[in-house]
């Protein structure tokens, strides 16, 4: 295992298990210790003088480090893959340290170049959203750990398509010397373009909702109180904007089936956005009495 699927596997086993802990224990818990996992509206009622809490408004540096990050990934990828030029020695020095000098590719350059492509439009959308679209509470808090993961999680992304990605590491002569040709897309990969193109438009639509909910009619903030969204895919799930967070990174799954780096990246995302869906689905049913009971947590109509 390299570095990123070593840190990346530690990061979903805490995760499981600690959530695990916090669903079935928490009455039983330190106050403290449950404090370190919630954040937000499901955060602890009282506060904790050990755990250290920044604004959730913070959300926006995660998106403006990652905005700079995959503008470079693009780039880069663009000018290796089509202007044919050789992947600078920095950068396959630091993939030799983090992913290891054994690791080979077995993805074509036109699946590693549409995942950066979907992946850099999913951060771009998603710095507009922060910075443009969603509202914050004011107080709203998350903590410093919280804070950290999300600063880790996109170089980890990147790192993830990059260490198994042709050019960049050894590559049997039908991944490395074939061509960047994106009419080489596969109907499956197609499908999978999709349906991350339709998950990316509904999170957007999601977002807007739950923005305009602390909006009066002329798009002014009136309000920073948590109120119950409807709507779109609202009407089905509590969280679709999390949902479809889960949605895009499977498409970019199916594209680089087999990258197993990537897999550690997906499995994480996994477990992180049930688990918030999951805290998120029991605190609405808890504080809206007129929580529609169609509505579900994971899969419509189902559960």
């Amino acid at each position: 295992m390299n570095l990123i699927q070593i840190l990346f596997c530690l990061m979903t086993a805490v995760m499981i298990i600690y959530s695990s802990i916090i669903n079935l224990l928490e009455s039983k818990l330190p106050h403290d210790l449950i404090q370190l996992f919630r954040y937000g509206k499901f955060s602890a009622v009282s506060k904790s003088n050990l755990i250290i809490e920044v604004p959730k408004s913070w959300f926006k540096h995660f998106y403006s480090v990652a905005f700079l990050e995959y503008s470079y990934l693009l780039w880069l990828v663009t000018m290796v893959y089509v202007c044919d030029m050789k992947v600078p020695d920095h950068v396959k020095y630091f993939l030799d340290f983090v992913c290891g000098k054994e690791r080979y590719s077995y993805t074509f350059k036109h699946q590693v170049f549409i995942a950066v492509i979907l992946m850099t439009l999913q951060v771009y959308r998603r710095f507009y959203d922060t910075h443009k679209v969603s509202v914050f509470g004011s107080r709203s808090k998350m903590n410093l750990s919280h804070y950290a993961v999300g600063h880790v999680h996109y170089p980890g992304t990147i790192l993830a398509i990059l260490c198994e990605a042709p050019l960049f590491t050894n590559a049997p002569a039908e991944f490395r010397d074939a061509p960047l040709n994106l009419l080489a897309t596969s109907w499956s990969d197609i499908g999978a373009i999709i349906m991350f193109l339709f998950a990316w438009w509904h999170q957007f639509k999601c977002n807007k909702i739950l923005a305009d909910l602390r909006k009066n009619k002329k798009g002014e903030i009136v309000s920073s109180d948590y109120k119950l969204p409807k709507g779109d895919w609202f009407e089905y799930l509590t969280c679709p904007h999390q949902t479809t967070e889960i949605l895009m990174y499977s498409s970019i799954m199916w594209i680089l089936w087999n990258n197993v780096t990537w897999f550690f990246i997906f499995t994480w995302v996994l477990a992180n956005q049930i688990e918030t869906i999951l805290l998120s689905h029991w605190w609405y049913k808890e504080k809206f009495e007129d929580f529609p009971s169609k509505r579900k947590a994971l899969i419509p109509f189902v559960y």
